[in-house]
């Protein structure tokens, strides 16, 4: 059941899932926080031209993972898609991947509205008695695998109100 999360609405309410492995591929850079909105695209982009380049077409679904996080200041962010097996070393990606483990988890519709969906999610997580799998370095709040996956099909979705992502936290 829909409801309001802000100027998003949760769609899926907050629950605790387990998930095996999950293989990715794509672009990690330090940008400042203000320019998330931008950056996403932009490494998305540059992730499927990277992709065909080496002739290999868009292995799943898109997503971005803060590594570390140091709000107002800058993201450590990887961008780009879940794929299934490892891929070949492609000049400008990393692969990388999302550990198994127990997960919290929300679903939220809307463009540019994170920052609801991920309160809603924390804050949830700590009334549960859940705690994320995070430290503190010198880039901020560092996680051991916190990410989003667009589970819309963005590419053919007009209506960024209409997105919806998923949002995900390692959990202790």
């Amino acid at each position: 059941m829909a409801r309001p999360l802000g100027d998003s609405v949760l769609v899926e309410a907050p629950k605790v899932v387990e998930r095996v492995l999950q293989h990715t591929i794509g672009v990690r850079e330090l940008i400042p926080s203000k320019t998330i909105a931008a950056a996403i695209p932009r490494l998305l982009t540059k992730t499927k031209k990277l992709l065909a380049g080496a002739g290999i077409d868009v292995p799943g679904k898109p997503f971005f993972r803060f590594h570390s996080i140091n709000m107002g200041v800058q993201y450590d962010i990887e961008v780009g898609y879940l794929c299934s097996t490892p891929f070949m070393n492609i000049e400008g990606l990393s692969q990388s991947f999302f550990p198994p483990g127990t997960y919290v988890t929300l679903r939220y519709a809307g463009k540019n509205r994170g920052y609801q969906g991920n309160k809603a999610l924390i804050e949830w997580a700590r009334t549960n008695g859940y705690d994320q799998d995070r430290w503190d370095t010198g880039l901020g709040d560092t996680f051991r695998c916190r990410f989003e996956v667009y589970v819309s099909d963005i590419d053919n979705e007009d209506d960024h109100r209409k997105w919806i992502k998923e949002v995900a936290i390692l959990v202790r």
